[in-house]
């Protein structure tokens, strides 16, 4: 697709979100409406001050007009595509599609009587953890807690720790690390 259709398709979406007419965003622009309505249609190609102009007036940072469209598709993990690490009753599973945004989630299953790692271990980042199902216990550096399901907890960078499932059942566990680092 062209370039200046690009923009003008998104400037047109931005509008459109924000119920404004061409005349309005033009008005607030400082542009004539029909050199938008030009620029939407990509019949005219702006300039990098008419782009900041219309950045300002809809709101949006200018960078958002140069951005490539997200697909959605390919931020979805399907249950059956999951990435797994799977170790005698242990099981992490991976719930972003990869480590390159700004945060991944991972989901621990654990058997009765597993623990997470023979050694507690500490990351860069925060940790934060909601317990899905069952009964765990958190070792943080030398103090423990039990969690039960429903309840969550936050890990703060650098502190060592591990899991241990200390109920009669499997237990489920969903975490997140911001910045990535499992």
């Amino acid at each position: 697709m062209d370039y200046s259709m690009q923009i003008g398709q998104k400037i047109k979406a931005y509008r459109n979100a924000r119920g404004l007419t061409v005349k309005e965003l033009a008005a607030k622009a400082q542009i004539t409406a029909s050199m938008l309505s030009q620029i939407e249609r990509g019949q005219a190609t702006p300039s990098l001050n008419t782009i900041r102009q219309l950045s300002e007036a809809l709101d949006e940072p200018i960078f958002r007009f140069f951005m490539d469209e997200v697909d959605v598709q390919n931020e979805v993990v399907r249950r059956e595509n999951r990435k797994q690490i799977i170790d005698g009753g242990v099981t992490y599973d991976m719930l972003t599609p990869d480590t390159n945004g700004s945060v991944e989630m991972m989901q621990l299953t654990l058997a009765p009587g597993m623990r997470s790692s023979n050694q507690a271990r500490g990351h860069k980042g925060e940790e934060v953890a909601l317990l899905l199902s069952g009964s765990i216990e958190l070792e943080v550096e030398n103090d423990t807690c039990v969690l039960h399901a429903g309840d969550s907890i936050r890990i703060k960078s650098g502190l060592k720790h591990r899991w241990r499932n200390v109920g009669e059942e499997g237990c489920v566990l969903v975490f997140a690390i911001s910045p990535p680092d499992f």
